[in-house]
């Protein structure tokens, strides 16, 4: 079983991943394809502005650890 939690093996898996977490906070509106293109690197850097982070454009695992965090603070209980 996976673990949603978990940071992803592969790079794919990783930027998917990324993908869906912007996409569930609406920083992206793409289907999630495991590729960073244009509209990703843009979310990504959107977000990492936004909360603060180094702004990399760039799949990462602290982008990855910063959006679980973002998602347990707004998710409704």
């Amino acid at each position: 079983p996976v673990d949603p939690d978990a940071w992803p093996a592969t790079s794919a898996a990783q930027v998917k991943v990324i993908q869906a977490l912007l996409r569930e906070m609406r920083f992206y509106e793409r289907a999630p394809g495991g590729r960073i293109g244009p509209a990703t690197r843009a979310a990504i850097r959107e977000y990492e502005g936004l909360v603060g982070l180094e702004v990399t454009g760039k799949a990462s695992r602290e982008l990855f650890d910063s959006l679980k965090e973002m998602q347990l603070l707004i998710k409704p209980r």
